[in-house]
């Protein structure tokens, strides 16, 4: 058998640190196959694979290992099991920030990898850095070996390197056919990084920005509309969103001509009703920090000088993204640029009011200007703080800035931490982690009290 790598499911909620362990539970439900001896690795391989197991999405050593242990009976236990020792996450701890007055949600790539995005920072080679070792400047032949250094840099630094070098070739040497060549090289880059790590989503695998879009729905209307801000160029949320019927507003008026006006995030949805009342729709204000595939620079569309275009999710695009913040180092600088500034003030704003919660999923911290903003949040003591992390806190590529809010949510009753590759995956989070906001069986309770009320002796309670 495959040795077991050590793995966690803990959160810190109240300053208290807890782990989910399910070991003993699982050696009683894997004993209903005949097996009176369970080896201890077989149920630690079960432990850690707990939610794998029950979506079937196992590696394959996993898959060998069980596979005798495991059918559908079994994995039902499983996920009876993991619902019963999650109920206090779901319905105690998440329940309670869903029902803030002021909702907000930061996303990022993490959150779009099952609908087939792909991260960044993997050490596998890319296509981009195939382009910086075929690269060659003919008229600035001293600047090749340069080039050839920068294969072995992630994405940002490359891409920051590569503009360093434009402006060298621009202010230094004042040679407009080595600005030309390496501006080329830039665009064939970003276009690469796009198609490679961005256009390989699959929009009809959204299924768990649906299910997390009607969790956000089932909040009272009483309830001040939730801010969602996200890191994405992708546009699962929208057609999402579209799908199951809810409004977005994404800061743009218009229908054929949109236009950027942050105005939009202030306007209501409501509907008439016979009685002559009104009664104000469920929406989501959506803010894209880093902008989006469907932007467009366009110098009439004024103050902004932004454009929404229809996006075919079939055809993809043909073109470089320009109105985008690329992953480069110098990402705070490009942020206070527009419409990018009006996004982040917007960001501040809202973090800002009384009784806010801010949700964080599928970011890595490692955005030193988004970090700022989550800093400044912190400085509301009436904000709470949710992080689900994918990284264990031990991980080795933990940011120095994670380490830094892992350790004061020993110290803060306000920041909560969930940890590791199962608590922290988002299709964990939506499933089993964060509960319809009011519902509490309302349904089965409604059959139960007519069933009740009707004579039907076996739907009475038992007390």
């Amino acid at each position: 058998m495959q040795r077991v790598r050590r793995s966690h499911m803990k959160y810190i909620y109240g300053q208290q640190e807890r782990v989910l362990s399910f070991e003993g539970a699982i050696r009683e439900i894997l004993q209903q196959v005949g097996e009176r001896e369970i080896p201890n690795e077989l149920v630690k391989l079960f432990n850690n694979n707990i939610y794998r197991i029950i979506i079937n999405d196992m590696d394959d050593d996993t898959r060998k290992n069980i596979s005798r242990y495991l059918d559908d009976s079994i994995k039902n236990e499983l996920e009876k099991l993991f619902i019963k020792e999650t109920e206090e996450i779901r319905n105690k701890i998440m329940a309670t920030y869903l029902r803030s007055d002021n909702l907000h949600i930061l996303m990022s790539n993490g959150c779009s990898l099952y609908a087939g995005s792909r991260a960044i920072n993997k050490n596998e080679v890319s296509g981009c850095q195939k382009i910086l070792k075929e690269s060659k400047l003919e008229n600035a032949p001293e600047l090749n070996s340069i080039l050839q250094e920068l294969t072995d840099l992630k994405p940002e630094a490359a891409l920051d390197r590569l503009y360093e070098i434009k402006m060298y070739c621009e202010n230094v040497l004042k040679n407009e056919k080595a600005t030309e060549e390496i501006d080329g090289i830039i665009k064939e880059y970003k276009k690469n990084f796009i198609d490679e790590f961005v256009l390989t989503i699959d929009y009809s695998k959204n299924h768990l920005h649906k299910l997390f879009i009607k969790r956000l729905m089932s909040r009272s209307a009483k309830l001040n509309r939730v801010n969602v801000f996200t890191l994405n160029y992708d546009l699962l949320i929208e057609k999402s969103a579209e799908e199951l019927g809810v409004p977005i507003n994404n800061g743009f008026s218009g229908f054929h001509y949109r236009t950027f006006m942050p105005s939009m995030y202030h306007q209501d949805y409501h509907y008439n009703i016979s009685d002559g009342k009104r009664t104000y729709a469920k929406s989501i204000n959506l803010f894209k920090l880093h902008g989006s595939l469907s932007w467009k620079f366009d110098d009439t569309k004024r103050p902004y000088g932004i454009t929404e275009i229809q996006y075919d999710f079939s055809q993809g695009i043909n073109y470089v993204p320009e109105c985008i913040i690329y992953p480069v180092q110098s990402k705070k600088k490009h942020s206070l640029d527009l419409p990018y500034s009006e996004m982040f003030r917007q960001f501040i704003e809202s973090v800002n009011k009384t009784n806010s919660t801010l949700i964080i999923m599928g970011y890595s911290f490692g955005d030193e200007h988004v970090n700022d903003l989550i800093t400044n949040a912190l400085t509301n003591p009436s904000l709470n703080l949710v992080v689900f992390s994918y990284m264990d806190e031990n991980d080795h590529n933990l940011s120095e800035y994670q380490k830094r809010l892992h350790a004061r949510c020993k110290e803060d009753s306000r920041i909560t931490i969930f940890y590791g590759s199962t608590l922290g995956d988002f299709g964990c989070i939506v499933r089993y982690l964060i509960p319809y906001a009011d519902v509490n069986e309302f349904e089965s309770i409604m059959f139960d009290t007519l069933r009740t009320l009707k004579g039907d002796s076996k739907y009475e309670s038992v007390q």
